[in-house]
């Protein structure tokens, strides 16, 4: 008996360092996402409550009616949760219709003030037919999958968007809340394995703690995300372009303004400034913002994003076998053809020519 409760014993690490984390994030500790992180804090004082009922169920410790608080959130955990990331994928939009998220949690509430909880005050054990605790325990299941799949859906779709408006990603893609999405997942799967497997549930409380372990590095690696035009969602018109062509531009037009973009672009070599957004280059060349992108899309066929590093990679091809940037290191030569980054350098690079700036230099030098 000893050995389990050390075993369950996890569960108030895992318990404590989700109030820590909630705490960090309610006290602000990145001052630019705070309405994000305060869902985000939100979902993990919730996770927090499930794990402290785990423990003091193991344990013994409390009576029906305190366990049945710390269960009454956890409802509203997922959606804090999807709420979060709608926020860290869009802070400067407004959440419309936020509110029905949040119903079946308050449906909840309201079923438990008026049957359950004085069931509780009077000490009666017959508390839920059996048809109803069959609907509670299989609705939050159902619910947490498909709030899972419906966060990852956004960043996905954000980082997609971004390659739209933006040359450069790394920053503000939210790679790190991919990692969050997947230790919430391992979460998941951990419950599902401990309800499947005598033995998983043996070894969960020690799981879970990984897990949560985790999520607070995911949360705690989270770069500041700014309102800026890379957050917005894309237009209609940018999603399906074909839709477009015959509302906005005829093709002699998108030849035109192709022929416009590529001048201004290449020739004034706007590539090279390496903050350059979708925004930045319509008001240099004079159409909007949405033209830009759909004459890009469907006249040079590549998105924002690969056509400026593209751009930028031919500009780094010629550097790389120039005689005036020997004394140049890789990370000088990407900075010098309007990189910003390495990462984004070599990928882009790799991508292009099939060698990495080094083997090119070598095949190049072979050559002559």
């Amino acid at each position: 008996m000893s050995e389990i409760n050390t075993l369950a014993a996890f569960y108030a690490f895992s318990s404590g360092a989700l109030w820590l984390l909630g705490s960090l994030l309610f006290m602000g500790f990145d001052k630019v996402n705070i309405q994000a992180n305060r869902w985000l804090g939100a979902f993990y004082y919730i996770l927090a409550c499930t794990f402290t009922q785990l423990f003091l169920e193991d344990f013994g410790i409390g009576g029906s009616f305190l366990i049945h608080l710390l269960e009454l959130p956890r409802w509203a955990m997922l959606p804090c949760l999807y709420m979060a990331v709608n926020s860290y994928v869009s802070p400067s939009l407004p959440k419309k219709k936020w509110f029905f998220h949040f119903v079946p949690f308050l449906l909840f509430l309201i079923f438990s003030l008026v049957y359950l909880m004085p069931n509780l005050f009077n000490e009666q054990n017959d508390l839920l037919p059996s048809w109803i605790g069959f609907i509670v325990r299989y609705f939050f299941f159902i619910q947490t999958i498909y709030y899972w799949i419906l966060c990852f859906s956004l960043l996905r779709c954000h980082q997609k968007n971004l390659k739209m408006v933006a040359s450069f990603t790394e920053k503000i893609d939210l790679e790190w809340l991919r990692y969050l999405l997947i230790s919430v997942l391992f979460l998941i799967f951990i419950r599902i394995l401990s309800i499947s497997n005598i033995q998983a549930t043996y070894f969960s409380p020690i799981l879970y703690f990984l897990g949560i372990i985790l999520l607070a590095y995911s949360t705690l690696t989270q770069k500041s995300i700014y309102a800026i035009e890379t957050y917005h969602p894309a237009e209609k018109d940018e999603i399906a372009p074909k839709k477009a062509l015959n509302e906005r531009l005829t093709p002699e037009q998108v030849e035109g303004l192709k022929y416009i973009v590529m001048r201004k672009t290449v020739d004034e070599k706007l590539y090279l400034d390496p903050s350059l957004t979708l925004s930045a280059l319509s008001d240099n060349i004079g159409i909007n913002t949405h033209e830009l992108s759909y004459v890009l899309n469907n006249g040079v066929g590549k998105n924002f994003y690969q056509f400026i590093n593209e751009l930028r990679t031919e500009e780094a091809k010629s550097l790389l076998l120039s005689e005036d940037t020997k004394h140049l290191d890789m990370f000088g030569v990407a900075i010098r053809a309007g990189f910003n980054s390495k990462t984004t350098f070599y990928t882009t690079f790799k991508k292009a020519t099939k060698l990495t700036p080094k083997e090119y230099i070598k095949a190049n030098s072979e050559a002559h």
